[in-house]
């Protein structure tokens, strides 16, 4: 009998062996480090669910962050930056945004915004210890966040490791160079600007003094800050500008089917809705609530970084009001446990399960900020949005929804009574934004693989094939002048010119020798006059 079963366990190990040689896909264990210094509750919840399934899937996750696990997870490791980066959760007064202009430069200047903080994650003892390991090697890749520095490519080449970067919103501007991935201003729209792909001449002029602005701003600000920095925290390195062209790959949070189709090189992967997951059945409160609103539920929230209670009395209270007006009932997210004026329809909850609200039948309306997470959350929900853009890169998703008829977008300086109202009632007696929001969230959902199994995927490709550098373009090397065909173009400009002036001096050297033998000489004019 234990023969047999000995036979056996034989048999199905030496069949599982097989399969996994067979399986091109296969990546054993490796050791994963995350670096996501940037503590905004908005960033980390698109790169959490691929460390989790990196550690699901038998991988050793390793991640610094600001918001580390409730629970202990199998093959995950946080080390925590609390206490040592300032969080950026409710912490923007809404008052502050009070007529402050939308221009490129104090866009900039927000997306600035705790730069100087990055460096305080290497004072964390756990970082320290990894900082100044002896292993030689002690991951297999890094996963760095690329957002408004490049300070931590440093530590991936101290480690001496690969490694990827993941980025929370559309490329940023100093992101393409690294892969020369094209960045044409006709019609790829910057990250910050308020334009779709369809631009006409003054937003394509925009667009391109937009993307030549934070070009220089981030070459001679923010990476001669980064810079500094990481000549005391990595002493003796490359420029950080070097190390950036040794990217492997980018994860990046766009998907062509909202922000439009652009060129991208095969080292930038979209993964838009990486962090939808499937919909949880509501609290019972909210479910009740949402189930008998006969009109159906408009569901308003501005994100996690946007303090509501501290929104100005006058803008409130046109919210109030223009909701007590409306058949639908309201969920407003609202950190305090009563509001000024409020109505029956509307309920405060100061925290809600957003992506499993959106996914009920009966919310006909989400009025949020433009935020890229909860935008993605409608789109892939079907829902209509009204977009009220503070910073960032909102505005830029609300016309992205906007192109495709599913939402509208109100200023924040222009939230009255009226104009509220007007949105609102635009949408919900127009039965075209529900369909086009629906026909949206078909062609967002509508992907080979799901965007979480594509991270995955690119992932562990990049550790099979030991950074993947096949994957980087031959451009990269290329200088800017190279890349542009200039030298290309003035070595065919002077030939032209060589051969032009060699053709004009050629043929005024042939006609001036015509000529000279064709005319008489004066010895010959001399006798024919003589003999006259």
């Amino acid at each position: 009998m234990s023969c047999v079963l000995d036979k056996t366990y034989l048999l199905f190990f030496w069949a599982l062996s097989i399969n996994v040689l067979k399986n091109e896909n296969f990546c054993e264990c490796s050791r994963i480090l995350g670096v996501f210094p940037f503590s905004a509750k908005s960033h980390y919840m698109m790169y959490e669910p691929l460390l989790l399934e990196l550690a699901k899937r038998g991988h050793n996750v390793t991640s610094i962050n600001a918001f580390p696990q409730k629970q202990k997870i199998p093959n995950f490791t946080d080390i925590t930056t609390v206490g040592y980066v300032p969080k950026l959760v409710e912490d923007l007064d809404f008052r502050k945004y009070n007529n402050l202009p939308r221009t490129i430069f104090v866009k900039l200047r927000f997306i600035a915004q705790g730069l100087n903080d990055t460096v305080k994650i290497y004072d964390v003892p756990d970082v320290i210890h990894i900082l100044h390991s002896n292993e030689t090697s002690p991951f297999d890749l890094v996963i760095i966040e690329l957002f408004n520095n490049d300070l931590h490519l440093g530590l991936a080449e101290k480690l001496r490791c690969p490694f990827l970067s993941i980025s929370p919103c559309a490329l940023m501007p100093w992101a393409n160079p690294r892969l020369a991935n094209p960045d044409n201003p006709s019609y790829v729209p910057h990250t910050l600007s308020e334009f779709s792909t369809r631009m006409d001449f003054s937003q394509r002029f925009l667009n391109t003094i937009t993307l030549i602005v934070s070009k220089l701003a981030y070459q001679y600000g923010y990476e001669q800050v980064s810079q500094q920095m990481a000549h005391k925290t990595f002493p003796g390195q490359d420029p950080l500008w070097q190390l950036a062209k040794r990217t492997s790959l980018i994860l990046v949070n766009t998907h062509l089917s909202l922000h439009g189709a652009r060129p991208l090189v095969p080292g930038v992967v979209e993964v838009g809705g990486i962090h939808v997951k499937p919909a949880n059945s509501l609290p019972q409160e909210l479910q009740s609530f949402i189930d008998g609103a006969e009109h159906g539920v408009i569901y308003f929230c501005m994100g996690s970084m946007l303090k509501a209670t501290t929104i100005p009395d006058d803008k409130r209270d046109a919210l109030v009001k223009v909701f007590s007006r409306l058949p639908q009932r309201v969920l407003w997210k609202w950190e305090n446990d009563t509001m000024p004026g409020k109505s029956d329809n509307v309920k405060i909850v100061k925290w809600m399960p957003q992506r499993d609200i959106l996914e009920h039948p009966n919310v006909k309306l989400f009025i949020s900020h433009g935020g890229l997470l909860g935008t993605t959350e409608a789109v892939h929900c079907g829902v209509p949005i009204i977009g009220i853009p503070f910073y960032g890169d909102q505005a830029g998703n609300i016309e992205a929804v906007a192109s495709h008829g599913a939402g509208l977008r109100l200023d924040y300086n222009d939230i009255n009574e009226h104009n509220l109202y007007d949105k609102i009632t635009q949408i919900l007696n127009n039965p075209q934004y529900a369909e086009n929001a629906k026909e949206l969230s078909k062609r967002f959902r509508d992907r080979p693989q799901s965007p979480l199994e594509t991270a995955v995927y690119w992932t562990e490709y990049v550790i099979r094939h030991k950074g993947a550098p096949h994957l980087r373009s031959a451009a990269v090397d290329l200088t800017w002048y190279q890349y542009l065909l200039l030298d290309v173009i003035a070595f065919l400009l002077l030939l032209a010119v060589t051969v032009s002036l060699l053709f004009y001096y050629t043929l005024k050297f042939l006609i001036k020798r015509l000529f000279a033998k064709s005319a008489p000489t004066n010895k010959t004019a001399n006798k024919k006059v003589k003999k006259s």
